[in-house]
């Protein structure tokens, strides 16, 4: 063979295998392996919206309230002075079951512990105060705690008094039913922290410097005793979700309560057996100061910080799902945040801090949003910060807009969706709105737009 047959013959077989890769190539935009990652271009609003402003004529512009609002109100009767603990509860004598509209008128409850008062709302304009600072009947001395209930009973840890005070609401006035601090012969309250009513006429006290967790009936006998020196060193904030509670999505029994001397929360079942716990990780803080907690409709951890002003949130497991706020004292701030307590029903939640309280309503957000395709497969991720409603829509290079689905609910933490298209052809854009389940549904909503390469 000559040189130059040879040579002939190897530019054919490159002809033929270069056709050959060239015809089994797809065309592009619809490669199966080929994976195209979309870019988030637009967050609307941009504002954190785990907590968000309700309309402005559900609070008449008082979302924050401070000295100044106190005395427009309370007149020269009090002044703020340590607030601590706070509740809120929807009164049944309040509630006409025949209006469907009149849901959303609460009484809130806030601990004054500097004066040894509560404060509290009489009407939607009023307020009332009851105490003062002292050792004897209807006094108080350093309270800290506060729990309330739609009948209208009312509970404080009197902290410096050793004892729990037992009050009732009639719509209109605070009085006094008894007080009760007994466990044993002998044996009674060292500082109590915090208290949490259950539904069947018990009430829950973290007995600080006992070092145990105490139920109570509101008569004041004793139903049980839970030690907690080996998981707590001082017993602090609480929170409860029970199965009879009006306003409870899973219907479990959990007793959450948090350690006075270090950033550590620990969830008990029924039994007063730990099921989980948090230790501080996962934060971007280095230390916490948890002063008081709550939980929401789902079961959400809702935690104080005072020391880092901020709020942090955890899911039912105590996984952390996220922090809200920040020092100061313009919009979503918080100075020194301490109680915090959520009317379950709608949402509504109220946080006190070092002169004054805030008023939200329960959002959701979504963070770390993201999306890529490759062929028929589109793949989304986010971590919620709260059930909520997602609706899923996209755009295809050269038009064609569809919605896949619309207002699904999530729930929280990180979640990850593979959707089958119904057309192999590549996307322009995918946009994931997120909304709450509460009250604020229908009032705020948040839009993530995310932008695919090459739509040319």
């Amino acid at each position: 063979m000559t040189a130059a047959n040879s040579m002939r013959q190897i530019s054919r077989f490159i002809l033929v295998v270069s056709l050959a890769l060239v015809c089994a190539a797809p065309a592009a935009g619809a490669q199966q392996g080929e994976e195209r990652v979309a870019s988030l271009v637009q967050v609307e609003p941009e504002e954190p919206m785990s907590l968000v402003f309700p309309p402005w004529l559900r609070t008449w512009g008082l979302q924050r309230v401070g000295p100044v609002h106190l005395r427009i109100h309370a007149g020269n009767r009090t002044r703020f002075d340590d607030p601590q603990g706070i509740a809120v509860t929807g009164l049944d004598v309040w509630d006409d079951p025949l209006d469907e509209e009149d849901n959303d008128e609460v009484t809130v409850y806030g601990v004054n512990a500097g004066r040894g008062e509560i404060i509290y709302n009489t009407s939607m304009r009023t307020l009332g105060v009851y105490g003062s600072r002292g050792r004897g009947v209807g006094q108080f001395l350093n309270p800290r705690g506060i729990d309330a209930d739609p009948l209208g009973n009312l509970v404080v840890a009197d902290s410096g008094n050793d004892r729990v005070a037992v009050l009732f609401n009639n719509g209109s006035v605070l009085s006094l039913r008894r007080y009760f601090s007994a466990i044993a012969p002998g044996d009674s309250l060292a500082e109590p922290y915090d208290v949490a009513l259950t539904p069947d006429d018990g009430c829950w006290v973290s007995d600080s410097d006992g070092g145990r967790l105490v139920l109570f009936d509101l008569e004041g006998g004793i139903r049980s005793v839970i030690e907690t020196d080996s998981i707590l060193s001082a017993p602090g904030a609480l929170a409860l979700t029970h199965p009879d509670q009006r306003w409870s999505y899973y219907r479990d029994y959990s007793l959450l309560v948090a350690d006075r001397a270090r950033p550590l929360i620990v969830k008990l079942n029924a039994e007063g057996h730990e099921v989980a716990r948090f230790t501080g990780e996962g934060t971007e803080f280095s230390s916490l100061r948890i002063a008081y907690m709550t939980t929401d409709f789902y079961g959400n951890l809702w935690v104080t910080d005072s020391a880092n002003h901020v709020v942090h949130k955890f899911d039912r497991d105590l996984n952390y799902l996220v922090t809200f706020g920040s020092k100061g004292r313009r919009a979503r701030q918080f100075d020194s945040p301490r109680g915090i307590d959520i009317w379950r029903r709608l949402g509504q939640t109220f946080i006190s801090e070092e002169s004054g309280a805030q008023y939200y309503w329960i959002g959701s957000d979504a963070l770390e949003v993201t999306a890529s395709q490759a062929g028929t497969r589109l793949n989304i991720s986010y971590h919620l910060t709260e059930h909520s409603y997602l609706t899923l829509r996209i755009r295809y290079i050269g038009g064609g807009i569809e919605e896949l689905y619309r207002r699904r609910i999530r729930r929280p933490g990180r979640r990850e969706e593979e959707i089958t298209l119904g057309q192999d052809r590549s996307l322009s854009w995918v946009e994931i709105i997120v909304e709450p389940t509460y009250s604020s549904y229908t009032y705020v909503e948040k839009v993530f737009h995310l932008r695919f390469p090459g739509e040319g």
